[in-house]
């Protein structure tokens, strides 16, 4: 067995290894989950349940805002590239292309 083989070996039981440890966790955590809801009010849990939303909103919306300012510095440095990357010439025709919710969270 060459050490190419061996290593391959090595990498696929460690990532099996790695892989059933995710998933007893998960399960740990679901379980978790259901307990401690379980004993919770449904008002609150459904405060819980808006708050996560709200975070995931306010996540996604940083994420957004960071992705088009990349993608308006990429027009500014290599106008070309970008132009045939996104498809549209300048980067205000992309931003003018998106409904105007969009737009006012854009960079």
């Amino acid at each position: 067995m060459s050490n190419e083989e061996g290593s391959t070996q090595l990498s696929k039981s460690i990532a099996k290894i790695y892989s059933n440890t995710l998933i007893g966790v998960e399960i740990v955590i679901a379980a978790a989950v259901i307990i401690f809801f379980a004993a919770l009010a449904p008002g609150a849990i459904a405060l819980i349940v808006l708050g996560a939303a709200a975070l995931l909103l306010l996540l996604g919306t940083v994420a957004f805002h960071a992705l088009t300012c990349a993608i308006k510095a990429h027009y500014a440095a290599n106008p070309a590239g970008a132009a045939a990357a996104y498809g549209f010439p300048t980067y205000a025709a992309l931003k003018a292309s998106w409904p105007w919710a969009v737009r006012l969270v854009a960079c």
